[in-house]
């Protein structure tokens, strides 16, 4: 069985669990990088020769897609490929984070999939961050509805001065 880079590292130190801005700060990067990559080999001039229109719906007023198929897959195996094989994705390493199993071991394949599921298209992850942030059971582990899904958490690796204890969990203030 073939096993990740992030599994076999072993943390000895306490599971910090990463508060959300700094979540946010990471996808958002990742968001840019793969954003300037995808205009840099404009993705959106191959797609409207791939796909009618109607798959291609633009903002009003603009010539501006508002999701594209092509992207949200690119984005699916980029956040799935690199938080299986690394842990993390670069804003994630930029920002020390993490993503791990619920007891603190590298995540599978299939487990990264899931939770990647909702950081493809910024509308489902806000649909999904909304869940993660009001319904009870995953508001405890600070985890999206897809991290729920997947059983994963997001924990912070780096020094931080503040940690907090709430729900018999270490946090990032």
């Amino acid at each position: 069985m073939k096993t990740n880079q992030a599994a076999k590292e072993v943390k000895s130190s306490p599971i910090v669990l990463a508060n959300w801005g700094r979540r946010f700060i990471a996808w958002f990067v990742d968001y840019l990088i793969i954003v300037l990559m995808l205009g840099y080999f404009q993705l959106e001039a191959l797609e409207t020769k791939i796909f009618p229109p109607v798959l291609l719906p633009k903002a009003p007023g603009t010539d501006l897609s508002i999701w594209s198929p092509l992207s949200i897959l690119i984005f699916f195996l980029y956040f799935t490929f690199s938080e299986w094989y690394f842990g993390r994705s670069i804003g994630q390493l930029l920002l020390n984070l993490r993503l791990v199993e619920v007891r603190g071991r590298g995540v599978s394949l299939r487990a990264s999939a899931i939770q990647s599921i909702g950081k493809s298209n910024p509308l489902l992850l806000f649909f999904d961050c909304s869940i993660g942030r009001f319904y009870q059971p995953c508001r405890e582990r600070r985890q999206r509805l897809f991290n729920r899904l997947s059983n994963t958490i997001v924990i912070f690796i780096g020094e931080s001065s503040r940690i907090i204890k709430q729900h018999g969990y270490l946090k990032e203030p």
